[in-house]
């Protein structure tokens, strides 16, 4: 008999960002829909889950590219639910995984909270603890989104497993615990896979080589210190192209925006995309001559894996979870933390194409796990 795998996609569904939690669970629906006809997802709706409706199931796909919609299991996952509520949807049995992938609130969040505690239940509940940031630097951190973190890390500990994307996540993990008090399960390090079957190592053949960062603009991301880099390197007279990738996070927070536009009309050659479509930021990864994720603090990196998949080296911290990428080679690692440090390290991977060529070399040689060894884990690991 098949697992049953019912995966919480509420938020996601109902939204088209498409950064961190949403790309990690949009792909896990694709991927699960395409490999196991019981990878339910699911969505809560006034006081129960249900199915997605058509337009939940869009949010749910259609940000990926157009070629996926081939496969003929995701055709039918697309086709076939409607919506409909059913109190017992999330039907108990050995062979039962209930997988969180989002941060629940409210009335979902207690229902969670209930479920957990209940021990005569024979699913398997596990949660996926993609960082605890808004807990342990909670100055990075709007009010709004750090309401009720900590509730939602106390129902990670009344699940059966708990799944961190690095070993610096696993070991905030366990010292959250320790702070809180309470005995959850032992963290799994289980990192995302990323895709790469457009891999690329061509650089670009603009005569201005072109620099990619891909972040949503918050303060963490420290996308303030890499403008300061580029802005001594403009000054010193290098030529390069700054492409930035990623949403704002907060209306009203204009800071980086704003000097972005003012950096335009002193004639920098730099650009921003809020948006991007996987082909435009694919584009994007093949036209560049390497990337700079220059993020204080991550609960994984994908940005970094993203890019080392397609070949191109990357400039990011060497600390937490982005060291832990980073080791394996095709990163070039610097104090993130200084601008000057950033700007030393771009202007290496200008003018040392010997030393772009090498970690080149290492991206393209590393391998990644993939999506469907990492479905295999979650399900052997669940069974009871």
């Amino acid at each position: 008999m098949k697992n049953r795998v019912y995966i919480d996609c509420t938020a996601t569904a109902n939204t088209l960002h498409h950064t961190g939690i949403q790309r990690v669970t949009r792909t896990l629906i694709v991927f699960g829909a395409v490999r196991n006809e019981d990878w339910v997802p699911i969505v809560w709706d006034s006081g129960c889950y249900r199915l997605p409706n058509r337009f939940e199931r869009s949010r749910l796909t259609s940000v990926f590219s157009p070629g996926i919609h081939r496969w003929r299991k995701l055709t039918n996952f697309l086709g076939g639910i409607f919506p409909r509520k059913e109190e017992n949807l999330l039907e108990s049995g050995s062979d039962t995984v209930f997988l969180l992938t989002e941060i629940p609130s409210g009335e979902r969040l207690q229902f969670l909270d209930e479920l957990a505690s209940t021990g005569s239940r024979q699913m398997v509940m596990v949660g996926i603890c993609h960082d605890l940031l808004s807990w342990s630097h909670p100055e990075w951190t709007a009010s709004s989104r750090k309401e009720g973190f900590e509730d939602y890390l106390r129902l990670l500990g009344l699940m059966e497993r708990i799944i961190c994307p690095s070993q610096a996540t696993a070991i905030e993990w366990d010292r959250f615990q320790r702070v809180a008090g309470i005995v959850g399960p032992k963290a799994e390090v289980m990192p995302w896979p990323v895709s790469g079957e457009l891999k690329t190592t061509s650089a670009s053949k603009d005569f201005v080589p072109m620099i990619l960062s891909v972040g949503t603009f918050e303060a963490r991301k420290n996308h303030d210190r890499l403008l300061d880099a580029a802005e001594m390197l403009w000054k010193s007279g290098h030529l390069f192209e700054l492409q930035l990738v990623g949403r704002q996070r907060a209306r009203g927070e204009n800071e980086i925006p704003d000097r972005i536009a003012e950096l335009r009309r002193q004639g920098r050659q730099v650009e921003w995309t809020p948006r991007a479509t996987d082909e435009k930021l694919e584009a994007l990864y093949q036209r560049s001559a390497f990337t700079v994720f220059p993020s204080l603090a991550e609960g994984y990196g994908l940005p970094v894996a993203e890019a080392l998949i397609r070949g191109k080296p990357c400039i990011c911290s060497g600390e937490g979870a982005m060291g832990e990428i980073a080791a394996g080679g095709g990163c070039l690692v610097v104090r993130v933390e200084d601008s000057q440090d950033i700007a030393k390290g771009v202007e290496e991977l200008l003018t040392n194409p010997k030393m772009l060529k090498n970690l080149s070399r290492e991206a393209d040689s590393r391998e990644w796990p993939s999506w469907s060894d990492w479905m295999d884990a979650l399900i052997d690991s669940s069974k009871c």
